[in-house]
């Protein structure tokens, strides 16, 4: 294909500033992963429409070895709106011979990862320093999409725990870009993470794991952390319990502002939500989650509560992170993850608290046919958003303002939710799949979703 040509193609000329001479070994054992996906959504009910493709390429091609040094390329494309609310597919083929960005967000095609990475195998370590662009992998984060320009290092020497530390001068979360107006830009505030982690399998105390992480943004938060901890009650091989707990909180900067040149409605957020008089920037924020699950012979069970304590619950940089919780539309009603538990979202602004309990059922055959239930009520004094077509449907004395004040399309309120969604999947190989989910919201909301994928990865 073209596009993994190209991305060979850069990963050759980066390898070669290591030495002509070794490029040969470095290309000839060079490995690709990553994933590519095509899906069909379509919107609709009293509070809701549109229908639309969205497709999604995200291959990165790793170069061989040489004295622990390889370099990473990855290639980002995506095309089509990630929520249709109040679009159409008429204009998705998007051209002759290729794809037309228009500049909208949504629209992508570039260079995604370039890194240098450093093993100490060799050496007696398994630590590993990344230096350059690439995903931030947090459980604040999106690790498919979040990115940073600086530096990573890890560390899995103690037998069953890793040590992360990641340092990023330029950065950009996937619900951020797509929320404001503006065709590219980053955030230069720097920021700093730091965790670590136990593997439930390899851990001294087996079957329990945990992850602590922290962080720390420059003129933005003085503090966001995030903890998890789960243990399995093992039956037999087929059959066995969990328990999770996990909770995330986070403390604003006294006068937080983000540094950027390009994206206006980007460097005015926090002034215009303190200035709406139905906002307010959220001081402090947090959230829990608790769920007992259960897996038998192929059967995946899930019931889980979640909670929020402090001013507002989003306590996050992406809508959901590292959360485990259950449902497949409450926490996606409209694009750019403005809702679930993102800090810019719905749960940013003071006075919104967060109640949900969430049952969840999946179930595989050997044969790759699979099905699926999840039921979800979502309460309290959420904020919740609604699609441009419900917004206008709010009562003045209920609407709780604008999503943020770049999405003056889409209002709020407190709603009490119930969301079902059934799903149904088939496993052609390992790695390739298709699956349908529809999902059905009632309540003070009636919208329902059908999406249709298909996934291969690589």
């Amino acid at each position: 294909m073209k596009s993994l040509k190209k991305c060979c193609l850069v990963l050759s000329v980066a390898v070669g500033m290591l030495g002509g001479s070794t490029l040969k070994d470095m290309v000839e054992n060079a490995s690709v992963d990553g994933w590519a996906r095509g899906k069909y959504q379509l919107s609709d009910g009293r509070d809701g429409d549109g229908y639309g493709y969205q497709m999604f390429f995200l291959p990165t091609v790793h170069s061989g070895k040489l004295d622990g040094y390889n370099i990473s390329v990855g290639l980002f494309a995506a095309f089509g709106p990630g929520v249709p609310d109040g679009v159409t597919s008429h204009d998705a083929i998007g051209g002759s011979r290729g794809h037309r960005s228009d500049g909208s967000a949504p629209d992508v095609f570039n260079i995604s990862n370039l890194y240098v990475n450093k093993s100490f195998e060799e050496s007696g370590s398994k630590t590993d320093v990344r230096v350059g662009q690439m995903t931030i992998i947090t459980p604040f984060t999106d690790k498919n999409v979040d990115r940073g320009i600086g530096g990573m290092i890890t560390n899995q020497d103690i037998e069953g725990l890793k040590f992360y530390l990641g340092m990023y001068d330029s950065w950009i979360t996937d619900n951020i870009f797509l929320a404001m107006p503006a065709p590219s830009y980053g955030i230069g505030n720097d920021v700093v993470f730091g965790g670590v982690e136990a593997n439930a399998k390899k851990f001294a105390i087996k079957d329990l794991g945990f992850k602590l992480y922290y962080g720390f943004g420059e003129g933005l938060f003085d503090a966001m952390i995030f903890g998890d901890i789960h243990y399995d009650f093992h039956l037999n091989d087929d059959m066995s319990f969990g328990l999770l707990a996990q909770g995330a909180g986070m403390i604003m900067n006294k006068k937080p502002v983000f540094l950027t040149k390009r994206a206006t409605s980007l460097k005015s957020y926090f002034n215009d939500v303190n200035n709406d008089p139905k906002g307010g920037i959220a001081k402090n924020r947090g959230l829990f989650n608790i769920q007992l699950n259960m897996k038998a012979s192929g059967y995946v069970g899930k019931l889980g509560y979640v909670g929020s304590f402090g001013e507002g619950y989003g306590a996050l940089l992406n809508s959901k992170g590292g959360f485990d919780v259950g449902g497949q539309l409450w926490n996606g009603i409209i694009s750019g993850g403005l809702m679930g538990f993102g800090w810019t979202g719905t749960g940013g602004v003071k006075n919104t608290d967060l109640t949900t309990v969430y049952f969840t059922n999946k179930y595989k055959a050997h044969n790759g046919f699979g099905i699926g239930l999840d039921v979800v009520y979502i309460g309290g004094k959420n904020r919740f958003p609604y699609m441009m077509k419900g917004s206008k449907r709010i009562k003045p004395e209920k609407n709780r303002g604008h999503v943020i004040p770049a999405k003056k399309g889409n209002d709020t309120q407190d709603s009490e939710l119930v969301e079902i969604s059934p799903q149904i999947s088939y496993a052609f190989t390992k790695y390739f799949n298709i699956s349908l989910v529809y999902s059905e919201m009632l309540g003070d909301m009636r919208v329902n979703r059908t999406v249709f994928t298909m996934k291969y990865d690589f």
